[in-house]
Parts: structure tokens; sequence; C-alpha cells
């Protein structure tokens, strides 16, 4: 081991694992905006599916070294459906995404982009089975008013882009649902590699179609936005198993404040204040759902 990997070891075991978890929520958060950020541009200039096939490819690539280390397998799995359905919800979260970068302001996107949790409470519901508690009832009413007040239906005219991003939310949170699901056996590193290995064929196939040769600068940020990317992907999954959701979830809406910051800095989007009002109400309803459920997890004897 290393002199520096004995000390991030040593700094890891003096942090308590509920700040570890938030801190790697809110790096995560600054991560997928700074990614977000550079994939806007991008976006302009390739075609979406293009841009999704290199996110993929490079992100697989980057795992590699960590991956096949002598004496380590941890790709070892009995859950390869599992990981296939995350991948398949994932690759049309994130293509929803990544074409509504091109059509709509970054913070608008990101305020949307709280909705996921929504939908995956609302799949519980429908889906699963699971009861209709008053908590969870709440949640997804302020999860709808919230969606109304950015969207400002009748007021506003209800863009392709948002309804992009409302469909990669609700894909995304089938996507979340598996991730939480696989959490509880596989690790971190596996549950990114997976993501990003069997949605390769995916994007490839779809980006053959409207193939366009990147250059040299657009490959580099290519491999720049799929290794923050990836980041991204491991800190959340990591801050989910060291901390309890109700704890990690708040710093997310971090993701606002940054998407706000770098709109305007890189695209001089000036931060929409329906946006954030509606950010905060989604957000409360989704926190609030998390912290019910974990009160009534503890209330059950099971915490």
């Amino acid at each position: 081991m290393t002199a520096l990997a004995r000390l991030l070891s040593s700094i890891k075991r003096r942090v308590p694992p509920p700040l570890r978890g938030m801190g790697l929520m809110m790096f995560a958060a600054m991560m997928s905006m700074t990614m977000a950020t550079i994939a806007k541009d991008l976006v302009q200039e390739l075609p979406v599916f293009e841009v999704v096939f290199f996110r993929q490819l490079f992100g697989t690539l980057l795992l590699a070294p960590v991956l096949f280390r002598p004496g380590v397998n941890p790709l070892r799995t009995h859950r390869i459906g599992m990981h296939g359905l995350r991948a398949l919800f994932n690759f049309v979260a994130i293509l929803g995404y990544f074409t509504s970068l091109g059509l709509v302001p970054l913070a608008q996107i990101t305020a949307l982009g709280f909705t996921s949790p929504v939908f995956a409470s609302l799949l519980a519901v429908l889906v699963l089975g699971e009861a209709v508690r008053t908590p969870r009832m709440v949640g997804l009413l302020l999860g709808f008013a919230g969606a109304l007040i950015i969207l400002r239906p009748g007021f506003e005219t209800v863009s392709a882009g948002s309804l992009y991003v409302l469909g990669s939310a609700a894909s995304w949170a089938v996507a979340m649902t598996c991730i939480k699901a696989l959490s509880r056996t596989e690790t971190s590193v596996a549950i990114t590699f997976y993501a990003a290995f069997l949605q390769l064929p995916m994007a490839l196939v779809a980006a053959l179609f409207v193939w366009q040769w990147p250059s040299p600068g657009q490959l580099g940020l290519l491999l720049v936005i799929s290794a923050i990317g990836t980041l991204a992907q491991i800190s959340l999954s990591q801050a989910f198993r060291e901390a309890d959701s109700t704890v990690v979830l708040p710093m997310d809406f971090t993701k606002l404040v940054w998407a706000s910051l770098l709109g305007y800095a890189v695209f001089a989007e000036i931060p929409d204040p329906w946006a954030w009002i509606g950010g905060l109400v989604v957000f409360s309803g989704v926190l609030w759902v998390a912290y019910s459920e974990r009160r009534r997890r503890v209330a059950d004897g099971g915490e």
C-alpha cells in the first residue's frame, strides 16, 4: 500500500460514516453537474447517441485497471439480470438527459430531475403493490406540485426538452431502484462497470445510424466526461452504502446550486426563480418520504 493510500485509509477511518456519505453525495452532485456542463456543449456539435456511446466506452475502459487486478474479482455476480435491467433503464435515462441538455437551461433540467425519487415512490405503489401511506402520498403530491411550478403549463409552453427530462427522471427512478437492490450484495465498482458495459451495444447500434467522427479535441472532452461521470456514479453508490438515504439525500440538492452557477458562468443562462421554487418543493417531498420511511423502519425494529 502506498503512502497516499495509507493516508486516505487513515482519514476514512477517522470520519464517521454519516459524514462520509454526505461528503460523497456532495462530491457526486458536483461531478454530475460538471459532466452535464461539458456534455451540454458537446451535444451541440455531435449526435447525442454518439456522445452516450463514448461516455459508456471510455467509462468501461477507465474501470478496467481496477477490475482486473491480480487476485481480485469484483465482477463476480449472480444478479446479471438485475444489472441488465438497470443498464437498460439507465441507457434510456442518460439518452433523454443528454438530449435535453441541448434544449433546456441546466438549472431547469436539474430541478425537474429531482422528480426521480417521486417516480420511484409511484412505481413502488403501482408496480410493487406497496401500501399508499400518508407520508408517501404527501411526497407524491409535493413532487407533482413542484413539477407544475417548474413547467407552469397554461402559462408557459411545455417544451419537448422538459418532456425529455421527465422521461429521463422516470427511467432513472427504475435504475435507482435497481442500484439500491444491487448495493446490498454488489460492490460500487461492479455496479458502475456493468451499467457502462451492458449499455455499450445499445449505444453503439443507435450511434452507427448517425455516426460522425469526433475531432481530437472532442475526443478529449468525451474522455473527460466519462471519467467525471464514472467517478460520480461510484461516489453515489458508495454514499448510499455509507449512510442512510435520509442523511445523504439532502446533499443532492446542491446540484441545483452547481447547475445555476455553471449555467450562468459557461452559457450565460439566467437562473429561473420558478425552477428554484419548484425544485425546492419537489425535493422537500422527496426528503419527507425518506425521513418518514426511516422513522417507520425504526418503529418496526428494522434499525
